[in-house]
Parts: C-alpha cells; structure tokens; sequence
C-alpha cells in the first residue's frame, strides 16, 4: 500500500567517470608551489625580523637625514679651506722664491760696494797727524755768524773698535771792524765706525766771518784726542 521502504541507493551517473572526478582536485605540484610560497614568505620574514638591518621610523629617518646634510655641508667647507690653504702656500713659496732672489741680489750688491768703498777709501788722502782717526774730507760754507760744514772721518785701522766721541769746534774768523775773533763751539756727541759722515751748522758770533777752523775728535772714555786738524775757509 505505501510501497517498499528501503531507501534508494545513490549512484554515479553513468555520464561521469572516475577520472573526471579525480581531476577536481588541486593539482599536488601547485600545493607544493604555495608551501614553498608560504615558507620562503615566513623564512624572510624571521631573517628580517631578526638578523635583518633595523628599519628606522620618520623621526629617526628624519635625523639621520639632517645629520648627512650637515656631514655633507662640513666636508664642502673643509674642502674650501683645504683649497684656500694650498693657493695660500703656492703663493707663501713664490713669495719665498723671491725674496730669495731678492736676498741673493741684496748681498751681490752689498759685496759691490763693499768693494767700490775700499776703492774710494784707498782714494781719499790721508790725514796727515797720523791720528787713531783721520778726519779724511771736509767741505764748508760760511756766512758771518755761520759755518755749516761736512766731514768724512775714519779709523786709520778697520780693526779698532767704534769710538764714541765728541767733536769740537775751534772757529777763527773775522769782526765787521776788521779785528780778529775766535769761536769755541759746545762740542757734540757722535759714534765714529770704520767710515763715518758728519754734517751739521755751527752758530757764531753775529758779526764774525769764519776764516780757519780746528776740528778735534776727543774719546769719551778716556778723553785723548783721537783727530786733531785744522782747515782755511775760503
């Protein structure tokens, strides 16, 4: 009446094969492709986590960025000065170079005069007292109440030490009133070397003309008289 009550059995149909239900499945080479995905994923993960440089945030980015900028602007300025340092001793060993030619023309000159000077030396006529000192060439040019005078003085031996002396002036001359007068000069300080020129003005009595002069160089230290000679003036 209700009909049979074994359940039915399910069957595949028999358009389906079995190796058509077998191809539903993922191929196993592409599982093994996504492990090894998956794995080498973890892998560089832990090695960068762990091992890997340190990855830096926006404020320590940021620093580290100021910090090469600044690197980077001192080592333009030190290289600037290092510049200016080598032009600075380019210029330092030119200007050496030159004054080493200059110092090197400076003594050849020095040792050409040297050498005229004992010409000129050897030239001028000796003093004829046979003093310390020669009193070698005076020049004069007088006027009443003045003598202004020139005079080149010298050892009679280079190898004597200076002398530090004084020079003192003896005038003879003549009044207005025709008479005969004398002058006697406050003697001056001098340092004599080996060839010494002295010049100078000497005031006298308004209304003498000078007509001979006696000159004296007298030691300060033992007071002996070192040039003794008396010159006319025309």
């Amino acid at each position: 009446m209700f009909g049979s009550s074994k359940r039915a059995v399910f069957k595949p149909s028999v358009y389906e094969s079995s190796s058509s239900r077998r191809g539903k499945r993922m191929p196993r080479w592409l599982v093994i492709l996504f492990t090894g995905v998956i794995m080498g994923a973890g892998g560089f993960w832990f090695l960068q986590t762990n091992y890997g440089p340190k990855r830096l945030s926006v404020e320590e980015s940021n620093s580290l960025t100021n910090e090469i900028s600044m690197l980077t602007q001192e080592k333009q300025r030190l290289q600037a000065e290092l510049e200016k340092t080598t032009l600075d001793l380019d210029a330092l060993k030119k200007s050496n170079s030159a004054q080493g030619n200059t110092l090197k023309s400076s003594q050849e000159r020095i040792q050409q005069l040297t050498a005229d000077l004992e010409l000129i030396k050897k030239a001028i006529p000796a003093d004829p007292s046979g003093n310390p000192l020669g009193i070698r060439a005076a020049e004069f040019d007088s006027t009443m109440g003045k003598l202004d005078y020139k005079l080149l003085i010298m050892k009679s031996d280079d190898a004597q030490p200076d002398y530090k002396a004084q020079l003192e002036f003896i005038v003879e001359g003549r009044y207005r009133n025709g008479k005969t007068g004398y002058a006697e000069i406050p003697p001056t300080d001098i340092n004599i070397t080996n060839f010494q020129q002295v010049g100078g003005s000497l005031t006298l009595p308004p209304t003498l003309t000078p007509r001979k002069v006696t000159i004296r160089v007298r030691s300060i230290d033992d007071q002996k008289t070192k040039a003794n000679r008396t010159f006319n003036i025309r």
